[in-house]
């Protein structure tokens, strides 16, 4: 009895677990990217960054398996770009394998349509490609190929836009290149942040006004550190200050406006050693040591350096040690021992030459990654390029073969009808065209027949009774003889039938003919007498002669010639 209850009890407390663990991830699933914002960074800092890895694999499989069971396709996606994370911090060494996990979880993500995850995977495989392999080009690549998906996404569906953007700025700070560094910090300003991102108008206005001071536009440096004095929040209002007034008593140094600098400098001396900043307050120590010296305030410039070479210790940053090796020749210098002097002068040197070195070895090392980045893409794009031309070979080959072989079954199959369509179609238009040339042959005879017939009654009925006896009859009689131009239509189609293309070459050689002269010359090719035309045209046979004596003279022909040969030849 004891065993069942213990076993129940057990099976109780799964099940309260189970429901607790979902109850926690309850303003996490099937939430926006916006709305889980706040609470997923909570959990990334208490599942991933506390340093316990069991206990971050462990919370991360917990969140996946209610992304499934929910199915929060979104939440599944971040879940494994947080176990990649994680699993960097792990194995920071194991570079190839984090890389591949990204580029999976990119084309993943990509195939999904998750713009937010796609554009954190490729951030994250930047910051791998920086500070994990030195790959700089690389990075730069992912850096630019995100800054036009930012540009389509808003703020409001990515609350880390702005900081991704400040990060591209400072890729470019790294490098030198300040009016990139500015351009992309600017964009940033632009962007809308939640209370979460609220430092990151701050840092983009930082890394502005330190591109500006580099440049030697200290005012402009100043107006932003100036405005980030103005803008910081009440949380973050005391480290923000203290960078602020760091960057503000920099500028007044390079001036030369020491009494100004100097408090502004300890301020930020004073903030940076609470926050643990050993870098940033040996940077300002540095400052007020080489100022306390212009001043002849040795024994506050050797405190003063004594300061910043333990902070520069606790930091590990050797950059500092450049400028505070000088002050410490000069102070040494001041003091007369100028064996030390030449020493620290030595160092400083050898500082800025080392640092130099590997500036410009990190550069080199970017041009040769950009001329490699760009052999290997030429490369891929070479092999691409034959790929893609062997399989078009082998598409069009194989769609020509079918083509082919449908073309072949087509007219196997149609060639014996249609060949039979085609003679059947083809007698059957001879056999109409021979039946409408006999008509049209027929009827042509006929009308020239007609024509002759009433002309001879004409003549006859007027030589037998006079004008003055039958004169209706005979007036009545011609008027059925004239061509009118109703008739002539009907004439010219018959004609045209009999005589193919007659006037339209008439035309093409004597262009100018009137339409009485083109009527003259269709009979004349009929062999009609000039009585006939006459009375055909419902002219004089005068008229008849007039007509023909215009076109000999267009024709130029002389008067032994004979127009019939004329009308023959065309």
């Amino acid at each position: 009895m004891k065993r069942i209850f213990r076993r129940c009890f057990i099976a109780l407390c799964f099940i309260i677990s189970a429901f607790s663990a979902e109850a926690q991830f309850d303003n996490i699933v099937n939430k926006t990217p916006a709305e889980r914002y706040t609470a997923l960074r909570k959990f990334i800092d208490l599942s991933i960054s506390n340093g316990n890895r069991a206990d971050g694999y462990k919370s991360l499989e917990t969140l996946k398996q209610v992304a499934i069971k929910h199915n929060d396709q979104d939440l599944i996606l971040e879940t494994e770009l947080m176990l990649i994370m994680l699993n960097r911090e792990a194995h920071k060494e194991d570079h190839k394998r984090h890389i591949l996990d990204l580029h999976a979880l990119i084309t993943k993500s990509h195939k999904a349509g998750n713009k937010q995850i796609h554009i954190r995977a490729r951030r994250f495989l930047a910051h791998l490609y920086w500070y994990d392999t030195q790959n700089y080009e690389r990075a730069f690549e992912e850096y630019l190929t995100i800054h036009p998906m930012l540009k389509k996404i808003s703020e409001k569906d990515f609350p880390e836009k702005a900081y991704f953007l400040t990060q591209i700025g400072e890729a470019y700070y790294f490098f030198a290149d300040y009016r990139n560094a500015i351009n992309f910090s600017r964009e940033a300003l632009t962007v809308e942040v939640i209370k979460e991102q609220r430092g990151v108008h701050n840092l983009a206005m930082n890394t502005i006004g330190l591109s500006y001071m580099k440049t030697g536009l200290l005012d402009s440096a100043d107006s932003y550190f100036k405005k980030i004095l103005q803008h910081v929040g009440i949380d973050d209002y005391n480290v923000w200050k203290g960078i602020a007034q760091g960057a503000l008593g920099q500028t007044a140094y390079l001036r030369g406006k020491y009494d100004q600098a100097i408090p502004l400098l300890q301020a930020n001396v004073n903030q940076a050693l609470i926050i643990s900043d050993y870098d940033q307050a040996a940077r300002s120590l540095t400052l007020l040591s080489d100022i306390y010296f212009r001043q002849g305030k040795i024994s506050e410039a050797e405190k003063a350096m004594l300061q910043a070479r333990g902070c520069i210790a606790h930091s590990g940053m050797k950059k500092p040690l450049e400028q505070l090796f000088q002050v410490y020749g000069k102070v040494y210098a001041a003091k007369g021992n100028f064996a030390l002097t030449n020493v620290y002068l030595d160092s400083a040197t050898h500082m800025r030459n080392l640092f130099e070195k590997d500036f410009n070895s990190m550069q080199m090392l970017r041009a040769s990654e950009k001329a490699q980045l760009q052999a290997h893409r030429a490369d891929m794009e070479h092999i691409a390029a034959e790929k893609q031309i062997k399989t078009l070979e082998r598409n069009i080959l194989l769609t020509l073969v079918l083509l082919l072989l449908m073309v072949a079954l087509y007219f196997y199959k149609t060639y014996y009808y249609k060949t039979r369509e085609k003679q059947r179609i083809v007698n059957d238009q001879l056999k109409k065209a021979e039946q409408e040339l006999t008509f049209a042959t027929i009827q042509l005879e006929e009308f020239t027949k007609s024509i002759s017939e009433k002309n001879l009654l004409v003549e006859k009925l007027s030589a037998r009774y006079g004008m003055n006896e039958s004169e209706e009859t005979v007036l009545e009689l011609q008027k059925i003889t004239i061509l009118t131009d109703e008739q002539w239509e009907y004439f010219r189609s018959l004609f045209e039938q009999i005589h193919t293309g007659y006037l339209s070459r008439l035309k093409t050689k004597l262009p100018g003919l009137t339409p009485a002269e083109v009527r003259f010359m269709a009979l004349a090719k009929l062999n009609l007498t000039y009585k006939e035309m006459a009375s055909t045209l419902g002219i004089s046979v005068q008229s008849v002669r007039v007509i023909r004596h215009r076109i000999r003279k267009k024709l130029n022909l002389p008067e032994e010639a004979d127009l019939k040969d004329v009308v023959s030849t065309i």
